[in-house]
């Protein structure tokens, strides 16, 4: 699995984005991004190569794509206040004594993407951690936080060793 990172500059969100993907993918596999198709609930994926997975995401400043042989979800966002109203919708009280708001935000949205799901799957998800492993509602989903210039970020994969970094560019 790869997973980059690069600030946003002056293009928008998905013209960024998408810029990265066919960045690392010409890095992983030396050659043009093929055609992308929208699955039901919007998750991008390759018609041509159903065994490579990929993820977006963007925020204000910086946009993240992970690339992988297997399932992949992840999520980045910049650093902003998380109304009490959407807190109480998307988290339980007890995952909010384990987890930052924002980082709760990132983590069940990676794993909401990892599924091709709508954001309303989240308020059922709950995380809970095992010192520092992050307790996921699917046994064979892995899951880990990351902090990337000043911005949260999470990725959720199934069947996957997730990388300790992001690899800024």
């Amino acid at each position: 699995m790869s997973i980059y990172c690069t600030p946003r500059g002056a293009k928008s969100g998905s013209e960024a984005v998408y810029s990265l993907l066919d960045h690392v993918f010409r890095l992983k596999y030396g050659k043009r991004l093929p055609e992308i198709k929208k699955a039901r609930y919007g998750k991008p994926y390759f018609p041509d190569l159903p065994d490579v997975h990929f993820s977006l995401s963007h925020t204000k400043t910086h946009v993240l794509c992970a690339l992988s042989d297997n399932p992949v979800g992840c999520d980045i966002e910049s650093p902003r206040h998380i109304s009490r109203t959407a807190l109480k919708y998307f988290s339980s009280p007890a995952e909010l004594t384990l987890f930052e708001p924002l980082d709760l935000w990132v983590l069940k949205e990676s794993y909401v993407k990892l599924f091709g799901q709508t954001i309303a799957a989240m308020r059922s998800l709950s995380f809970s951690l095992d010192g520092k492993k992050i307790i996921v509602p699917d046994a064979s989903v892995e899951a880990r936080l990351y902090r990337i210039c000043d911005c949260s970020a999470a990725v959720c994969s199934i069947n996957a060793k997730i990388p300790d970094s992001i690899v800024l560019i």
